[in-house]
C-alpha cells in the first residue's frame, strides 16, 4: 500500500511550480559542495537530487484518470509511477516522462497531462527516493530505475511506438540511457528540455555566480564525469528533439546546444528547437506542445 502525505494544493499553478523548482534546483547545486568539502568526492551525484515524498496534487485534481504502478529495479529497489492512460482517442504511442531533481511525480506532472487530451499515453516515474519510491537516488543506480520502467512498457504494451521524455536532469538521465539501450528496447524517439553537458559543469555554472560559490568552486572538480550527458550524446541515433529557452536561468542554453551539436553530428533525425520562458517551462506554451507533439506523432523532425 502505498503512503505518502498528499497536500491539497489547487492554487498551485504551473508557472509557481516551474519558480519552487528553480530555487530548489539552485539550493541544491550549493548543498553538493558544502557536503563534499566534509566528506570528499565519493557519492556526490546524490546531491544532484533533491527528492520529497509529499504529494502536492494527485492527476485527479486536474481530472486525469491514473493508476498507481509499482516496479522493481534489478537491484530489488521498488519504484513508484503514475500510469496516465491516453484521453478522448485510443493511443498507439506511449511516453517515458522523466523529471527534474527536485520534489517528486505530483508537481512535474503538470507539465504532461496535455499530452494524455492529445492522444499519448503517459508514464510518469518517479526515480528512488522520490515519493513512494525506496531507496536513495545517485548515479548510476538511477539508471535502473529508468530500465525497470522501460521494461515495464515493453513487457505490458510492446506493440505501442515509445518515446522518453526528460526534463532538465530528466533530460541529462535520459541522454544516458538511451545512448546505451536504445537498439536493446527499441526506442522510437527521445525529446530533451533543457539537458546540461555534465554534472561538474553545471556545479561550476552555478557556484561561479556569488562569493560563497567561489569559496566552493574548486571543489567542483571533484565531481565525476563518468556520467556527462554531453560525452553520451554522441551515441544516440533515434530521432531526437531538443528544446531549450535563452531565459533559462538554471541550466545555461549554450549547454542545452552543445548536448544538441554532439547528437546531430552524427544523426540526421536530431532538431532543434528554440523553447521560451524559464526553466523547463517549455509545455507553458501552445508552440512548444504543438511541435512536440508533431516530432512524436511523425517520429522525425518536422520537414
Amino acid at each position: 500500500m502505498i503512503r505518502v502525505t498528499k497536500i491539497h494544493s489547487k492554487a498551485l499553478t504551473s508557472s509557481i511550480l516551474i519558480r519552487i523548482k528553480a530555487i530548489l534546483s539552485r539550493k541544491l547545486l550549493l548543498n553538493v559542495f558544502l557536503v563534499s568539502m566534509i566528506s570528499g568526492c565519493s557519492g556526490t551525484t546524490s546531491y544532484f537530487f533533491y527528492p520529497q515524498s509529499i504529494w502536492f496534487s494527485t492527476p485527479e485534481e486536474v481530472g486525469q484518470p491514473y493508476k498507481n504502478i509499482i516496479l522493481t529495479a534489478a537491484d530489488g529497489t521498488r519504484l513508484h509511477s503514475w500510469w496516465l492512460p491516453a484521453q478522448k482517442k485510443a493511443s498507439n504511442t506511449l511516453v517515458l516522462y522523466l523529471h527534474g531533481n527536485a520534489q517528486n511525480i505530483s508537481t512535474h506532472s503538470h507539465s504532461i497531462y496535455w499530452l494524455t487530451q492529445q492522444g499519448v499515453d503517459v508514464l510518469a516515474l518517479d526515480y528512488r527516493g522520490f515519493g513512494a519510491s525506496q531507496g536513495e537516488a545517485s548515479l548510476p543506480d538511477i539508471l535502473q530505475d529508468i530500465e525497470a520502467a522501460t521494461r515495464w512498457i515493453k513487457q505490458h504494451y510492446p506493440e505501442k511506438r515509445f518515446f522518453i521524455l526528460g526534463q532538465s536532469i530528466g533530460a541529462s538521465l535520459a541522454v544516458n540511457f538511451v545512448a546505451k539501450a536504445e537498439d536493446f528496447y527499441a526506442i522510437d524517439g527521445l525529446i530533451l528540455d533543457a539537458p546540461f553537458e555534465g554534472f561538474g559543469k553545471i556545479a561550476r555554472e552555478a557556484t561561479s555566480k556569488n562569493i560563497i560559490g567561489w569559496l566552493i568552486y574548486p571543489f567542483t572538480l571533484l565531481v565525476p564525469g563518468t556520467w556527462d550527458p554531453v560525452d553520451a550524446a554522441a551515441e544516440i541515433s533515434v530521432p531526437t528533439l531538443v528544446m531549450h529557452s535563452k531565459d533559462d536561468a538554471v541550466i545555461p542554453y549554450s549547454q542545452g546546444r552543445a548536448v544538441f551539436e554532439v547528437i546531430a553530428a552524427d544523426n540526421k533525425e536530431a532538431c532543434w528547437l528554440e523553447s521560451r520562458g524559464g526553466h523547463i517551462a517549455s509545455f507553458n506554451f501552445d508552440q512548444m506542445r504543438s511541435e512536440t507533439l508533431r516530432f512524436i506523432n511523425k517520429g522525425k523532425c518536422a520537414d
